[in-house]
């Protein structure tokens, strides 16, 4: 028999985490959250081509308000252990969270695949996240290949997207570059992240 060995050279990794304080927190977000929408329009991008609330060009930094300094350090705390999966030098090149904005989307609304340029590692926070939300989509590498050969079944080296269930009060963290997307929310309530994105 011949010997073979099967190497996995290039694993993507993608971090959640369950914020223990996440329901108190959420609270205090949403309660600024709503006083933000009803003075901040809405500023979605012209090169989107989806339908949300967003203040993602706003010029605002949700983490200026006082609301979200416990937040704050929640994403520099999973970034720093999430940093060490890749092996990056957070010690010697500290991490700068760059931007962080919200994005509300109601029944109907969906994001197209994209990533996030200029960045090392971006993430997601889940404030409101009701039963039939839009999943988040991670979209693997190869999925652009021209010809998709036939399978005998999905595992990790085929498969063209994972779909992760926004949970309020997880944080998802992924590096910038790996495309992801959102799916329509079928619910009728509110599903409300905050995304943010990290460099060094």
């Amino acid at each position: 028999m011949n010997k073979r060995g099967v190497h996995k050279f290039f694993p993507v990794a993608v971090q959640t985490s369950e914020i223990e304080d996440g329901a108190k927190l959420n609270k205090s977000i949403i309660e600024e959250i709503t006083k933000i929408r009803g003075t901040v329009p809405n500023s979605l991008p012209e090169a989107w081509s989806c339908n949300l609330y967003t203040t993602i060009s706003s010029g605002i930094n949700l983490l200026d308000q006082p609301a979200f300094a416990s937040l704050q350090q929640h994403i520099l705390t999973e970034a720093a252990a999430f940093a060490e999966v890749y092996g990056l030098d957070f010690a010697s090149y500290p991490p700068r969270i760059t931007e962080c904005w919200v994005n509300v989307y109601g029944q109907g609304d969906s994001q197209e695949a994209h990533n996030h340029a200029n960045s090392v590692i971006s993430g997601i926070y889940y404030v409101a996240a009701p039963e039939g939300c839009g999943e988040l989509l991670f979209h693997a590498p190869m999925s652009d290949t021209m010809l998709v050969p036939p399978t005998t079944g999905p595992n990790n080296f085929n498969t063209p997207l994972v779909a992760l269930q926004p949970q309020a009060g997880e944080m998802v963290l992924f590096r910038s570059w790996l495309r992801h997307s959102v799916k329509p929310t079928r619910s009728k309530e509110e599903r409300i992240s905050i995304a943010f994105n990290i460099t060094m």
